[in-house]
């Protein structure tokens, strides 16, 4: 058997036939020889042997020619050859090197090489006699040893009956029309294999079971044959009509192809609910088609690139391995947006299952059933995507968030921004990495199923969507027409690489449709990140009035805030800004000094001027910053680039902390004081700075402050007007999405004349604690009522006198115990004597 596989690949050359019926010639495998015993046992089917002929009757020959010359080169050796010259003769001579291209392993052979002393003409053979098929199927069929091979001279159009260890390899289908494979060239716009199989398939027109994009563009083929433009404009109807008939020779084929049985597949896909089998998924997985994915609790839509898996193994004895679909989608890398992969799994199952029940199926069956409801839902969504690319966006975020922990949030302030790349500030999963695509090896693995040929290792550097391709038609007329006119295409979703926001206007449905569903935000109340559902943002509920309701003395203090704050955050009053400094950057921020005693309305200054100008609220603590001076620069130059970015106000609450006067015996106090003074001089914004310890402040920080505004402990009448805030908040809470709850018209009074709580002379944080605690309590109440099974009108929560009593008597006599710790010393006195403020200090009649 094996020197007639030899001798084959020889043809007419006898001399070379009758060597090898002589033995003489050896084999090599790679760097390996190989026995002609040990054939059996070491070669098999798809691989690369050299065969060398023994050329030792040649080498005979040419030693007596040299020997019988030898004396003679040896006299001319002892000659003068100074004068020696090379003999040419007047002709031109032709020389042919032949090779052969193997069809397994795609290795071009050298065959012979022919000399004339004519020029050859060299003509390529167009239509001949010979028929040919318009598709050819071949399957490969490997003898489990050389006695096997007798079994097929008793094959026969009824069948061939082969032993345990024969093996028969995946087979393929052949495409010898010209016709035939430029109308696949035509409707195939990603294939299913590499894109560098891509010669293999649309070239030489071998396709390897279970023909993928065969049967994948089935109906673009039919579709094909009724085009009136395009490509078939350029043809002749003579070849139309020929192509036609290839078409329908092809179609037929596959749909009797009894491994397949597409017939039962499409009637499945048909049925009210639709399914499929385990065996025929691969048929729902167009390469470059859209799909639907079950993750993060919904549907998200990606583009099919290439499925691995499926029915595993070799032709005719079939395994089932879980599928392993590669999809894309867009994301947003903090520059650009482009596509990045992720692989599906499908689990092999038994039976039918209904198409829109597993993890992955084409957007086509549930568009159906919703009516395209979800289609446009995520269209809608990736528009707010693209709207939040183009910078960081203050935003209001309700929902569930993907880091660790999944904490869940109602009405949280954001910044939706990817430009820091805040997949690498914070520890978050390798998943949400978006600098990298993911699961880049997976990407061209090939088939599992396809045993042999073995295809050719990857490129190093092949990106998503390697598989498009651009689809046209290469006959000789396209090829004239598309070099006359200068027509060139691009490969399918090429526009999908990589989108600028920056210098792009918009983006289609279609690229909306594959947006990702999360991004990331910067939680403002957690000053932390965390990946936030696209669905639940919207744009901030902003109160922006809440300033007017500030109790502030003098009232004109909150027109001097409101005006300096519209000339640092209005674009159009920064533009009139004045730069004094000659330094250019230096000193050209807005550094507030909120000091007074506790609770009187310090921070809430703040957070209104933030509502006010519309700008997100950056409130930081020394636990954002640190202690020591290394981390606390880094800490502290990222807050500000942060806010310089997100256009944030940056407020620091307990300022003192950092802001202490030095000691020339702390380095590590003066060193953090230092990093502080140099940060505030080139920061850009506008900064408040609160605290209730302003007598410790360092003299070199007073010199910074542009505003100072003290506030003094709060009177009667202040506090009269903090409690008519709070009751119509109250009464108003149901207008604004909440719940509704009512308060007793005693429980009003009972606040503004009681003398008991006048004497507790709370300040405005203590207020809004008690106020907050006797709703609760009213809440409780009313809960109880309905548990009970009261009437709906008793089951409404109302605040009452009862409930503020009740924390009034508790509030009491905490005061009365931290009075004693300070010696029988108020509060305004005790600050006096540690030096932190005066607050008898009386700053306006």
């Amino acid at each position: 058997m094996m020197k007639n596989i030899i001798k084959g690949t020889y043809r007419d050359d006898e001399e070379a036939k009758q060597k090898v019926e002589q033995g003489k010639f050896t084999m090599r495998r790679g760097n390996v020889n190989i026995l002609p015993e040990h054939w059996e046992s070491i070669v098999s089917a798809w691989q690369y042997v050299v065969i060398k002929l023994d050329d030792s009757d040649e080498d005979t020959k040419n030693q007596d020619e040299k020997s019988s010359t030898k004396e003679d080169s040896k006299a001319d050796e002892k000659e003068d050859t100074s004068n020696a010259v090379t003999v040419y003769e007047e002709k031109v001579k032709y020389k042919f090197d032949f090779f052969v291209v193997n069809e397994y392993s795609n290795l071009v052979i050298f065959l012979d090489n022919q000399t004339f002393d004519k020029a050859v003409r060299i003509e390529r053979s167009g239509s001949s006699d010979d028929t040919v098929p318009i598709i050819e199927e071949i399957l490969h069929i490997t003898f489990g040893s050389a006695k096997n091979q007798a079994r097929r001279e008793k094959m026969s159009t009824h069948g061939l009956t082969l032993a345990p260890d024969d093996r028969v390899n995946p087979k393929r289908l052949h495409i010898r029309s010209d016709h035939l494979l430029n109308a696949l060239r035509v409707v195939i716009k990603y294939l299913s294999s590499v894109k560098f199989e891509e010669a293999e398939v649309l070239t030489s027109g071998l396709f390897i079971y279970p023909f993928e994009e065969l049967y994948h563009h089935r109906e673009e083929l039919l579709a094909y044959k009724k085009e009136t433009s395009g490509a078939r404009a350029n043809h002749t109807p003579e070849y139309n009509a020929e192509c036609d008939r290839h078409i329908d020779v092809l179609i037929d084929y596959l749909d009797h192809e009894p491994t397949v049985q597409l017939q039962f597949v499409k009637e499945r896909w048909s049925r009210k609910v639709p399914t499929t089998t385990f065996a025929s998924f691969w048929l729902l997985m167009k390469p470059g088609s859209d799909v639907y994915v079950q993750e993060h609790g919904q549907l998200n839509a990606y583009v099919v690139d290439h499925v691995n898996g499926g029915m595993d193994g070799v032709y005719l004895s079939m395994t089932a391995v879980k599928y392993r679909v590669q999809v894309w989608q867009l994301i947003f890398d903090g520059t650009a947006i482009r596509r990045r992969s992720k692989t599906v799994e499908v689990p092999v199952f038994d039976g039918e299952r209904e198409i829109v029940s597993l993890p992955i199926f084409p957007t086509s069956f549930h568009d159906k059933l919703d009516g395209g409801a979800r289609r446009r839902q995520l269209i809608e969504r990736g528009t707010k995507f693209f709207q939040y690319t183009q910078g960081p966006s203050f935003l209001e975020y309700t929902g569930t968030g993907l880091r660790t922990g999944r904490k869940k949030y109602h009405h949280a302030r954001v910044v939706v921004e990817h430009q820091s790349l805040p997949w690498k500030v914070e520890d978050f999963s390798s998943a949400w990495d978006l600098s990298v695509a993911e699961d880049v090896g997976d990407l061209y693995k090939s088939r599992s199923r396809f045993v042999p040929p073995p295809p050719p290792p990857p490129p190093d550097s092949i990106m998503v969507g390697g598989r498009a391709r651009a689809p046209r038609c290469e006959c000789s007329r396209c090829n004239a027409i598309d070099g006359r006119e200068g027509t060139s295409m691009s490969a399918t979703y090429s526009d999908y690489d990589y989108i600028d926001p920056k210098l792009t206007a918009s983006i289609t449905d279609h690229q909306a449709l594959l947006c990702m569903s999360h991004m990331f935000g910067f939680v403002l109340k957690d000053r932390k990140y965390d990946i936030l559902d696209l669905s639940g943002l919207s744009e901030p509920r902003l109160a922006e009035s809440a300033i007017d309701e500030l109790v502030m003395r003098p009232e004109k203090n909150k027109e001097t805030i409101k005006a300096i704050a519209r000339t640092y955050t209005e674009s159009d009053g920064q533009a009139d800004l004045l730069t004094i400094d000659f330094i250019r950057g230096k000193g050209e921020g807005q550094i507030f000094l909120l000091h007074g005693p506790p609770g009187t309305g310090k921070t809430l200054t703040a957070e209104s001027v933030a509502e006010y100008t519309k700008r997100p609220l950056l409130s930081i603590t020394a636990a954002d910053l640190g202690h020591e001076p290394i981390e606390l620069e880094s800490n502290l130059l990222r807050i500000f680039k942060n806010a310089t970015a997100w256009d944030a106000i940056v407020l620091l609450d307990e300022a003192d902390i950092y802001l202490e006067r030095r000691a020339s015996n702390d380095l590590r106090r003066n060193s953090i004081v230092s990093i502080f003074l140099r940060a505030l001089d080139y920061f850009q914004g506008i900064l408040f700075f609160t605290t209730n310890r302003v007598g410790q402040f360092d003299e070199a920080f007073l010199s910074r402050i542009h505003v100072a505004i003290g506030y003094d402990p709060l009177d009667d009448y202040a506090r009269e007007q903090i409690w008519d805030t709070f009751f119509k908040k109250l009464s108003n809470n149901h207008k604004t999405g909440g719940s509704r709850i009512d308060y007793e018209y005693d429980a009003k009074q009972y606040v503004r004349r009681s003398e008991d709580v006048k004497k507790l002379q709370w300040n405005g944080r203590e207020i809004r604690n008690v106020f907050q605690t006797a709703v609760a309590l009213a809440i409780a109440e009313a809960k109880t009522a309905k548990e009970k099974g009261r009437p709906p009108a008793e089951c409404i929560p109302q605040l009452s006198e009862a409930h503020l009593r009740q924390v009034v008597e508790m509030s009491t006599a905490f005061k009365t115990y931290i009075k004693a710790t300070h010696e029988g010393i108020d509060d305004a006195d005790y600050a006096y004597r540690l030096g932190n403020r005066y607050d008898r200090y009386v700053r306006y009649n």
